[in-house]
């Protein structure tokens, strides 16, 4: 899972799935990210989009192993209308906070209570 977080609170996450009978791809997601308090941060999903990859076992790390960016990338149609639609149903508001075991200006550690895990993410430059 890759989170992108950028200032004014705006975010993307995109998830890379492999699955027999779907193939693989990336599920995407933007909206916006802020903190409850100092020990629970929130994020507000507002938009959802998928790249699929196929079951080609020859899709490398090149640029076609990619998610879109945005949902402005995706190629139009009803697909991704769709897509965005039902994402944005999915969207449950009692699972959008998250308590925060460690923060500091590099790291975040934060639990994902629906799962049941927990999540550590690092700041790239």
């Amino acid at each position: 899972v890759q989170y992108n977080l950028h200032p004014f609170g705006k975010m993307e996450s995109h998830a890379r799935y492999d699955f027999p009978i779907l193939g693989k791809g990336y599920l995407s997601v933007s909206g916006t990210y802020d903190s409850v308090d100092e020990n629970v941060s929130r994020v507000d999903f507002d938009k959802a989009w998928i790249r699929t990859l196929g079951n080609n076992d020859n899709v490398d790390d090149g640029d076609d192993d990619k998610p879109y960016i945005s949902l402005n990338d995706v190629p139009g149609g009803t697909v991704k209308e769709l897509i965005n639609a039902v994402g944005k149903t999915m969207f449950i508001e009692q699972f959008s906070v998250f308590p925060i075991s460690f923060l500091d200006d590099n790291l975040i550690v934060f639990d994902f209570p629906l799962l049941g895990t927990r999540i550590c993410a690092m700041k790239q430059l």
